[in-house]
């Protein structure tokens, strides 16, 4: 399953989208959609990446409920969690919303924490329930393969019972499962889908479990059965059934369904001459009657007791022949399209082959060998070759529906019945244009009285006789309407077809005054024709009958010349790289009707290729042969003109293919736009193709914040801008947004109207992505990382404007009180700190949407877009006073800290970001006049009283060294350092120990340490490593075999999702916790977790002891890295560690084995390991020479050598005499990996006693699967 880390937010307002975009935009990726059409769009393309929705209810184009029921009709909201936020707190709505799949209702104006929340465990529901459900699937497969197991074991009774059955089972299987899909693509009204024909084909496993019950003398009688015999064995379907029936307590109904009708049903045939109960045609069920075709091929291909194998083709026909019963003529067409898969499948599951892997059916059906036709085209194909044969023009009509098609037209003598968008249409313009004028209403009774009729008396065939025009000769002459009743098995179905054919039995003619005489067909085509003309048979050849005049100037040769060289044939002047081609354009357009048009190439006498058109019409002359009159006309100029354009074209593609850019092309006036082939490249689906000016706005990919920048740009080349460019993001194929740039050039035509739109769609994603970041670190403050006042003052200002003084906001200005106390007394270094965790502390009381800025010294601005109601900014003020007021109170006791504050709110006190500033400002200015300490809400009358505040309300920053500048020294210089330590170290532990008094030196800390999880148990840890600065009590010895559970609570859940625990003081903490670290003297600590593919593994920790201890932000990012670097050696020190013990075991375990253990290198030889034994047999044998001289001392590798034996198989046993050492021995040998390299294991088993008083050149290779 694909990750689900995409939010889709559909909301009309921006400014909601805007404040959800900020909850959710550091956890999720956000899609947005302003209507629900383009939510909708979204939905489908994205699925598998959409975690949940946030939906509002009243939207333009489709409201929210709209979405909701189009989800429930798809299935969409069962899997995609819905999060309906609204300000309608009906009763109505809610139940409305909750009945159409809602999973959560969230009011306006919502809380952000309460909105995340809710959002999250909606979230987490959902992907517990997916979760669930693939377990339940996997279980499920898990059922079905040990069901598989236990009745392949159950069915393998029956083979060997039966001796001359063999793999049957597992062939049957397999042919019934081959022959199904086949039924399945081919008959649909079996409702045969994947999971049906795989239950199907399991169960046919058992069509023979009744054989259990007859007698041996009977099931393997090597002769004919007697009458007698024969009604014993029939007995096998009924002895069968009764012991499926005994079955019903498995859960598994359907395949027990299935298994029964198997049993009893697959000796029953067509014709109701089978048994047991004689069953005909489609009463025997479907799962029966292919599974008997499969054990009827099966029997007659495989040796049997009482005949030998038929060969397959021979099999075939008897079956296709009704040799063996008659069978569906339906199933017999599958029959043919799986004749080889069958046969392939035959061979590889033979009696005694067995073979390893499965043949792969693509292998098997072969396009040269196989119809690549399945049943369906093969009957429209007979479909059409009767209508050709017939002559004659047919229609299909549908009069429930209105639907009709002229299926066959043999000449355009009836090309009006192609004109309506109608039946009736299609027919009135037929009866105008081409009927007789006396007989038009004949021809309009079809839409009448005359149609009616045919259907009230349930009539099936009904004809009519009219005249009609002939369009060549100018002409009419009669022809037969036959109606004929389709599909009269349904008495609601108004199916007909309608024949037109030319009545032989009456020549009689109305001639126009235009007259010509009778059979001058002929004539009048051929004089039509110019050119080269010629007329030849339609056959395979195309045998020139008459070559008119033409051909030969037109390929310049002599009729002597066509008959000697080329035979009369006129396929063979055709360049032969196109001879297939024509033959199958020319079949295909016949079978539409008689008139055909292609282009193809020509060999000239001198060998030069022209390009001809053929255009040319089918005529059935009085000695009853086809023919066919061709008129050829050189178009080898046009063709040479049109290869340049191609050739163009195919350099143009090459470049494009060298870039990402998507060149599209805008028809203005048809309003539809093309688009290069790397556009599904770049962004994985299909784009709007037309209706592009109304479809934008509503369902596009596009973001919907640049829509209207996007709906410009078009706008303007609509009106004729010559050049223009846009910038705008766009949705890929995973759901993510990319920047993309369009540049575009406007076509004109001769008007000076613009015509079309060229241009290309550029990403530049990565480049405004890097853009994005400079911009970000340019709006941050160096020290605090918190905005800073202009990039707060965009921000708000942007908000206000697109709220347009709609919902109540809050601007808070706060100032530290008596700041300059604590630069004074501990210097600037200190207070960048103290500021940095005041920054920290701010932000912590306020939402993630909400804009917190430093906007100089000591000073600091809230925004807080769409509260609600002024107790809430009033609430969070009061907050963080408390909080200042407790912060470093342990440490600090000399400097106590608090804050004024400031509060002004959108829309009463300004609508605008200067007139919020000023008044926020001027509320913080009376907090301070009142005393300090203390927040005020904006009053302008209060205010007026206390000072008269200027315009301009910027203040100037202190010019000071960033912290950042300060730590890049010591950050740099510890990095350096510990990698240098580790990578130089020749003894871990000393140099980790080394690194860990660095670290606690250079950062002036008590305390550095490591704990790991304990080898044996992942729920424990050990302090594994330890420096402790001078008077400082060392806990290692102490702290051993820790349960985290033990650690007040589950100790790793203090890690946060960075995996970093950071307490400046301890009495923050739970009881618990406290007391933990307390008796350790920790008065702050600093920690960050060792993980391995996401799992816990440890940590490493930094205490600081007796007061507590303030971590600047550049501190603890130079520690997180630290720690990182140190837990990946310490990981990859810990995976070495085992892979040697896991060695030395092996070693050990091999080295205590009675035999001859060694390895070899299976390219040079090589030994890579001997054990003692073997050591102890052959003391010159070491390690890098090679074993035929170690063990031989021969110079070459032997013979007969067990290396070579295994190299093929796998494995091998080989009993080999060593002369050398006067040992017989059996070497069992098999390929492994030994390190990185292939090699061979051999182990060699002493067999000398055994072998006493044989000779040595009697030595027999054994393999050892023959053994």
């Amino acid at each position: 399953m694909k990750k689900r880390d995409t939010l889709l937010i559909v909301d009309d307002m921006e400014v909601n989208r805007a404040i959800l975009r900020s909850l959710f935009e550091r956890q999720y990726n956000l899609l947005e959609a302003e209507n629900g059409e383009q939510a909708l769009l979204l939905l489908h393309e994205y699925e598998e990446h959409v975690a949940a929705m946030l939906l509002d209810l009243v939207m333009p184009v489709k409201n929210g409920y709209e979405v909701m029921e189009e989800m429930g009709k798809s299935g969409l909201v069962s899997r995609i969690p819905v999060i309906v936020i609204t300000s309608d707190d009906t009763a109505e709505s809610e139940v409305r919303a909750f009945d159409l799949g809602a999973a959560d209702i969230i009011m306006k104006p919502f809380e952000p924490h309460v909105v995340k929340r809710r959002v999250q465990n909606a979230v987490d529901l959902c992907r517990h329930k997916l979760h669930l459900e693939e377990l339940v699937e996997e279980q499920s497969a898990s059922l079905r393969e040990s069901n598989a197991i236990m009745i392949d074991a159950l069915s393998s009774i029956i083979e060997y019972r039966s001796v001359e059955s063999g793999q049957h089972i597992r062939r049957i299987r397999m042919f019934t499962k081959i022959l199904l899909e086949d039924v399945a693509k081919a008959y649909q009204e079996y409702n045969l889908d994947s999971r049906t024909i795989e239950i199907i084909a399991d169960a046919s496993s058992m069509h023979d479990i009744g054989k259990i019950a007859i007698p041996d003398s009977i099931l393997n009688k090597p002769g004919p059965l007697t009458r007698e015999e024969f009604e014993v064995m029939k007995t096998h379907t009924t002895k069968g059934c009764e012991m499926l029936s005994g079955l019903e307590r498995m859960n598994d109904k359907e395949y027990i369904g299935y298994a029964y009708n198997i049993c009893r049903y697959h000796h029953e045939r067509w014709n109701g001459k089978g048994y047991p109960d004689g069953l005909k045609g489609d009463n025997i069920p479907i799962c029966a009657q292919v599974v008997a075709i499969a054990d009827c091929y099966d029997a007659l291909t495989t040796d049997r007791v009482y005949k030998k194998a038929l060969p397959a083709e021979q099999a075939f026909n008897m079956i296709l022949n009704g040799e063996c019963g008659e069978f569906s003529p339906r199933l017999l067409e599958c029959f043919k399209n799986v004749r080889e898969d069958f046969a392939a499948l035959s061979r590889a599951y033979a009696d005694g082959v067995g073979p390893k892997f499965k043949p792969e059916r693509k292998e098997l059906r072969k396009p040269e060998t196989i119809d690549a036709v399945n049943t369906m085209e093969q009957g429209q194909m007979k479909y059409l070759t009767l209508l050709r044969y017939v002559d004659s023009t047919v229609m299909e009509v549908d009069l429930n529906t209105g639907i009709y098609h002229v299926v066959y037209m043999p000449n355009r003598d009836f090309e009006l019945l192609r004109s309506g968008s109608r039946f009736e249409d299609s027919v009135r313009a037929f009866a105008q244009g081409s009927v007789y004028p006396d007989d038009r209403g004949t021809v309009l009774g079809l839409l009448g009285d005359y149609m009616t009729q045919f259907f009230s008396d349930g009539l099936m065939k009904r004809t009519r006789k009219y005249r009609v025009l002939d369009q060549t000769t100018g002409a009419y002459y009669w022809c037969y309407a036959t109606l004929l009743r389709v599909d009269i098995g349904n008495p609601g179905q108004k199916k007909v077809m309608l024949v037109w054919h030319r009545a032989s039995d009456e020549q009689q003619e109305v001639l126009l005054p235009s007259t010509v005489k009778e059979g001058m067909y002929r004539g009048t085509v051929i004089s039509r024709l110019a050119g080269g003309v010629m007329k030849c048979r339609n056959d395979k050849w195309y045998t020139l009958a008459d070559n008119g005049k033409g051909l030969c100037d037109l390929i310049c040769c002599t009729e002597q010349d066509l008959s000697e060289k080329y035979h009369n044939r006129y396929l063979e002047i055709i360049f032969p790289a196109d001879r297939d081609r024509v033959s199958q354009e020319m079949v295909s357009q016949l079978e539409e009707g008689r008139i055909t048009e292609l282009e193809y190439r020509l060999v000239t006498e001198e060998g030069k290729l022209i390009w001809v058109m053929d255009r040319s019409i089918l005529v059935t002359e009085e000695d009853g042969l086809e023919y066919i009159y061709t008129l050829l006309v050189d178009v080898t100029q046009s063709h040479k003109a049109m290869e340049e354009l191609q050739m163009s074209a195919e350099r143009y593609k090459i470049i494009l293919d060298q870039t990402k850019d998507v060149i599209f092309e805008w028809k203005i006036a048809t309003d539809e736009i093309s688009y290069s082939s790397n556009w599904e490249h770049e962004y994985g689906y299909q784009p709007i193709m037309d209706g592009i000016s109304r479809r934008l706005p509503f369902a596009s990919h596009i973001n919907p914040d640049d829509i209207p920048d996007v709906l410009k740009f078009t706008n303007d080349m609509m009106t004729g801008r010559p050049f223009g460019d846009v910038e705008f993001r766009l949705a890929n194929s995973e759901g993510r947004y990319c920047w993309c740039r369009v540049r575009a050039t406007t076509q004109f035509d001769t008007a000076g109207k613009p015509r079309t739109v060229v241009g290309i769609i550029a990403d530049i994603d990565d480049e405004k992505r890097a853009t994005e970041k400079l911009i970000d670190r340019a709006e941050r403050d160096v020290l605090t990382k918190l905005y800073n006042k202009r990039a707060a003052r965009h921000k708000i200002s942007r908000f206000l404007e697109l709220s347009q003084g709609s919902g109540c906001s809050a601007m808070l200005m706060i100032d530290v009180d008596n700041f300059k106390l604590v630069n004074d007394r501990y210097g600037h270094m200190f207070g960048d700190a103290v500021l940095t965790e005041m920054a920290s502390r701010i932000s912590s009381h306020f939402r993630d949407s909400d804009i917190v800025s430093r906007i100089g010294g000591d000073e600091f601005m809230v925004f807080m877009p769409g509260i609600g109601k002024h107790e809430i900014a009033m609430e969070r003020a009061e907050r963080l006073m408390a909080s200042f007021q407790t912060m470093f109170k342990n440490n600090l006791k000399d400097v106590p800290f608090s804050c004024s504050i400031g509060i002004a709110y959108s829309p009463e006190d300004g609508s605008d970001f200067q007139s919020l500033f000023q008044n926020s400002d001027a509320a913080l200015y009376q907090a301070k006049l009142e005393g300090k300490n203390r927040c005020m809400q904006y009053c302008k009358s209060a205010v007026n009283t206390a000072f008269e505040f200027k315009e301009e309300a910027d203040r100037p920053e202190d010019e000071r060294e960033s912290a950042e500048q300060r730590g890049q020294v010591t950050v740099a210089k510890v990095i350096s350092m510990t990698f240098q330590e580790l990578y130089d170290a020749a003894d871990f532990d000393q140099a980790m120990n080394s690194i860990l008094e660095m670290t606690g030196r250079l950062f002036h800390v008590s305390r550095v340490y490591i704990f790991e999880n304990c080898a044996d148990n992942e729920e424990r840890c050990t302090n594994t490593f330890e420096w402790c600065r001078e008077g400082i009590r060392p806990q290692r010895d102490e702290l051993r075999n820790l349960a985290y559970g033990d650690m007040g609570g589950d100790y790793r859940d203090n890690f946060n999702e960075e995996g970093v625990f950071y307490c400046l003081d301890i009495t923050e903490l739970t009881p618990e916790l406290q007391c933990l670290l307390a008796d350790q003297g920790i008065a702050s600590v600093l920690q960050c977790s060792i993980t391995a593919d996401g799992v816990f593994k440890g940590f490493v920790g930094f205490d600081e002891c007796g007061t507590a201890r303030i971590w600047t932000q550049e501190q603890v990012d130079c520690l997180v890295f630290l720690s990182k670097m140190l837990s990946t050696f310490l990981l990859k020190k810990r995976a070495e560690d085992r892979v040697r013990e896991s060695m030395l075991n092996l070693e050990r375990v091999l080295n205590n084995q009675n035999s001859w253990i060694y390895v070899i290198d299976g390219d040079t030889y090589e030994l890579r390991y001997i054990n003692e034994k073997t050591h102890r047999l052959a003391p010159e044998s070491r390690l890098g020479i090679c074993c035929y001289d170690a063990f031989f001392h021969r110079d070459k590798p032997c013979e007969r050598c067990p290396v070579r034996e295994c190299a093929g198989k796998g494995s091998s046993a080989m009993e080999i005499y060593n002369p050398v050492l006067k040992v017989w021995t059996l070497a069992d040998s098999s390929r492994i990996r030994w390190g990185d390299r292939d090699a061979f294991l051999l182990a060699c088993h002493d067999i000398s006693p055994y072998k006493e008083g044989e000779a040595a050149e009697g030595v027999t290779l054994l393999n050892l699967e023959d053994r």
